[in-house]
């Protein structure tokens, strides 16, 4: 069944309108007729089922049949990244994780950035597109790009920072997490990695130094891979 978004959904809506650019995918595209079901979402964990009443390329109704309420994620992923200069990596990156499950997002602002302005709404955008590809109910949070000092002093135990200095590092896939721990924080720095400073203050805010492995990765590569290894760790523990 065809998922879309909509975030003035509620558990009380009864009819709905959708936009000219939804009601165009479901009549010319998909070509759903009188009758048909669709699924909905706001992305904050309601699933709205209803029937399509009117379908018109510019303005499809639907009526509601059922709503459901699932309950959130048990594993939630905090991935911390810096943008890359080529903007359509990290917009890669923000897709792929939302399909697989990560659930906040935010882009950091670090001394060896290469990029120092997003589109928030843009990046939204592909968000939304993510939850509905995967058939997901709870979309992402995206914060505002951050500075690095600001975004580490705001996490809670376990986090992680992954960097490619020569230092006394745990494989990610190896780290021990609490018993039940339900929140886990990842930083993935710019292609010119961390400064010192920022991991040495990442240290001193109790993060704990990680290696993905033995190769050097891209932005993207690293913070998919790191994203992926903590969401598997944490099922398997609850």
């Amino acid at each position: 069944m065809a998922l879309f978004f909509n975030e003035t959904l509620s558990e009380q809506t009864q009819q709905l309108t959708l936009s000219p650019i939804e009601s165009s995918h479901i009549a010319k595209v998909l070509r759903l007729k009188l009758g048909a079901s669709i699924s909905l979402t706001n992305g904050q964990g309601l699933e709205w089922k209803g029937t399509l009443t009117i379908v018109s390329p510019k303005a499809c109704k639907v009526e509601v049949v059922e709503t459901v309420a699932h309950p959130k994620p048990k594993s939630m992923v905090h991935l911390a990244v810096a943008p890359t200069k080529n903007i359509q990596r990290l917009e890669w990156l923000l897709e792929k994780a939302t399909e697989i499950g990560v659930t906040h997002f935010t882009p950091l602002l670090c001394q060896h950035a290469e990029r120092k302005v997003i589109k928030v709404e843009r990046l939204q955008k592909i968000m939304i597109a993510a939850l509905k590809q995967s058939q997901q109910f709870y979309l992402p949070t995206l914060a505002p790009l951050t500075p690095f000092q600001e975004a580490v002093k705001t996490v809670d135990n376990p986090g992680f920072i992954a960097h490619c200095y020569n230092s006394s590092k745990t494989l990610l896939s190896m780290v021990n997490l609490p018993q039940h721990c339900t929140t886990t924080h990842l930083f993935i720095g710019p292609e010119g990695d961390f400064s010192p400073e920022e991991v040495q203050l990442a240290l001193d805010h109790q993060l704990q130094a990680v290696s993905l492995g033995n190769t050097r990765l891209r932005t993207e590569t690293a913070g998919l891979i790191g994203a992926h290894s903590l969401l598997l760790k944490m099922k398997q523990q609850n």
